[in-house]
């Protein structure tokens, strides 16, 4: 057996058996390599985690709430992935996992990882489906996505998370309106975070008046500083997933799941074939030629 197959075993072996470095190193390689870390994920067996989504504008207290969830997991092994902007300059994320959740950083219950967006559209990484399922490999309990927080754009969280949380504040009195045509309509719960200020309950009445007489969706007040309203949020989820796993909900979503990985390789694959080729005096009809009889090429079609 070659040294590669050798370091390849030993590093599946160590994701079997919860070694949190082989954790990293495998998060890291699915940012660097995601084509090499679905080879090696394949060969791993996933367990069915919660994976929940945190979706929301700029400032409404996500990482804040993040954290007070966290406080109340009760002994459960969590996966958060944080996605940040991406420097201009490294391509890397401008916000470290540390700086953002201090305070759990270091526990062994939980891991929290950043990861850069790399200007992709919809609030999530390139790598996010091989980071997700990592963790399920990992044998995580829930797996905690916390979008960009670009606002309306953010809906293919929708798209991997078994439960959508947007959360809401009272500081954005239009909100709303804004998100109206996009955001609000894949949220499973909403949480009106900042439950304090006065303007909750006005947010509260329009959030209900928006949703009535469509799909019921719940609707919770926390304040993620002082975790009230958290414990209560944390039960809702529990229950949620329960549901889910037990009338075939979570079934449609994970072949929704996969469909939208696959997807998600494929422009993966197509954006490297762009990349590579001189694009000086070529016409776009030749470039698509190119790039199939290339994709044919690869795949032996």
């Amino acid at each position: 057996m070659s040294n590669t197959r050798m370091r390849e075993d030993e590093f599946l072996e160590g994701i079997k058996s919860h070694d949190r470095r082989s954790l990293a190193k495998m998060l890291s390689l699915c940012e660097k390599d995601p084509e090499t870390a679905n080879v090696l994920l394949d060969k791993l067996e996933k367990k069915t985690s919660h994976v929940v989504g945190i979706t929301g504008s700029p400032g409404v207290g996500k990482s804040t709430l993040i954290s007070a969830i966290l406080d109340k997991m009760n002994g459960k092994n969590v996966g958060v992935i944080v996605v940040d902007p991406s420097s201009p300059f490294t391509g890397g994320a401008l916000l470290g996992d540390r700086v953002r959740m201090q305070s759990h950083a270091t526990n062994e219950k939980f891991f929290i990882r950043s990861f850069a967006n790399r200007g992709a559209l919809g609030g999530l990484s390139p790598s996010i489906y091989e980071a997700c399922d990592t963790f399920e490999s990992f044998g995580m309990d829930n797996v905690i996505i916390e979008t960009v927080g670009v606002g309306q754009s953010e809906i293919d969280v929708s798209n991997i998370a078994d439960t959508v949380i947007v959360v809401l504040s009272p500081d954005n009195g239009d909100e709303i309106q804004m998100m109206k045509a996009g955001l609000m309509e894949i949220a499973d719960l909403f949480v009106i975070n900042k439950s304090d200020n006065p303007r909750s309950q006005i947010l509260l009445s329009r959030l209900r008046a928006m949703t009535a007489g469509s799909k019921e969706v719940p609707i919770y007040l926390t304040n993620a500083v002082t975790s009230e309203g958290v414990e209560r949020l944390v039960r809702a989820l529990d229950s949620r997933f329960f549901q889910i796993l037990s009338d075939g909900t979570l079934s449609q979503k994970r072949r929704k799941r996969l469909l939208n990985h696959v997807k998600s390789m494929i422009r993966r694959e197509l954006d490297r074939l762009v990349q590579s080729f001189e694009i000086d005096g070529i016409s776009p009809k030749e470039m698509r030629d190119h790039i199939i009889e290339e994709l044919c090429r690869k795949k032996r079609l």
